[in-house]
């Protein structure tokens, strides 16, 4: 898989989650399936207020990795805030699996640990097929 397919693939299912973020936002019923399920049905204003701004997160994680294989909104900023940003991206993504891996929400986990672990799996591959180095530009 190329850097490009994988950022991507990756970019696209972080905007998946967003719209999910969007929906919690507007009073989706889906509390049990974020943060770490405290709340069934629909969150309260400080967790719709969170999910915004995780929104806005994802959409910077995804012009992040679609910048690193010179793509997307971000392209055009320099190639060391690129580079910090994308794997600042990878880093989070990480972070990501980690805790779906341990909320005590079985239904949270059953959803995102696999859409994080390959969240994760794609921005790494992003990362290693995409170094400065080897680009065109």
């Amino acid at each position: 898989m190329t850097g490009r397919r994988a950022a991507r693939i990756a970019a696209a299912i972080l905007c998946l989650v967003v719209l999910f973020q969007l929906a919690l936002v507007l009073g989706a019923p889906w509390g049990e399936f974020t943060q770490g399920g405290a709340n069934s049905g629909t969150l309260p204003t400080s967790g719709r207020l969170l999910a915004g701004l995780s929104s806005l997160l994802l959409l910077v994680m995804a012009a992040a990795l679609l910048a690193r294989a010179d793509e997307g909104p971000f392209r055009g900023l320099p190639a060391r805030l690129i580079t910090v940003l994308a794997w600042c991206t990878t880093i989070y993504a990480g972070i990501s699996v980690a805790l779906n891996a341990i909320t005590p929400s079985s239904r949270e986990r059953m959803l995102w640990l696999p859409v994080t672990f390959v969240i994760l799996l794609l921005a790494v591959v992003t990362m290693l097929k995409t170094r400065r180095d080897r680009m065109p530009r």
